[in-house]
């Protein structure tokens, strides 16, 4: 009977899941084709061949979607970062190239990117939950990168990491807002980030 049990709940699970992985694929589809304030989701549910009702069992709104794909977006991205621990050059310019490979991995998202970070900054409250996951994403491996710095003596042994590691959140943040707004060929964003790292980086190296 357990055994029963499990098999029924294992496979509720999984389609829930599936249903769920329909919806989401289908929204960012659609938010590629038509822009993200075009489709609604009642057009959503039609294409993904369920009721409103579901998908709102899934997502609380659009935006809720849209914040996931960026969080998985930020995820596969964050995976490549760790090359830079090791990369033989000074602080700033380990740091600044860290920033620009990140925007470009990001570049063919940059509509989706305008959009999350309007709705990050107006909906805050609202979309707590998926902006939290997005933290979980960036800061494991952003802090293993700033510990591995200081190993290797580029940052003064007495930095606190985690304050590093929000304060070049809170630089990238500001970048990020600048180049979705800026657009190609992002030479405002360029600038600004030659000019903020070098800065962070001599008060990281001084400590």
């Amino acid at each position: 009977m357990t055994a029963v049990t499990f098999a029924k709940a294992s496979l509720r699970d999984r389609k829930k899941a599936a249903t769920r992985k329909v919806i989401f694929e289908t929204a960012v589809r659609l938010f590629a084709e038509k822009g993200f304030d075009s489709p609604t989701i009642d057009e959503i549910a039609a294409e993904a061949g369920t009721g409103k009702g579901t998908v709102y069992n899934y997502f609380s709104s659009k935006e809720e979607i849209l914040v996931e794909f960026m969080v998985q977006v930020e995820a596969r991205v964050q995976k490549r970062i760790g090359r830079f621990a090791e990369a033989n050059a000074p602080l700033d310019r380990i740091l600044s190239d860290l920033l620009r490979f990140q925007f470009r991995l990001k570049r063919p998202y940059l509509a989706f990117a305008r959009v999350f970070l309007s709705q990050v900054i107006q909906n805050a409250a609202q979309l707590q939950g998926p902006t939290m996951r997005m933290q979980e994403v960036i800061d494991p491996p952003l802090r293993s990168l700033f510990e591995r710095l200081r190993e290797r003596k580029l940052i003064h042994e007495s930095v606190d990491i985690p304050a590093a590691t929000h304060s070049f959140k809170c630089i990238h943040f500001g970048i990020s807002c600048l180049w979705a707004m800026e657009g190609p060929p992002f030479r405002d964003s360029a600038r600004a980030i030659d000019q903020q790292v070098s800065d962070f980086a001599r008060r990281l190296e001084r400590k």
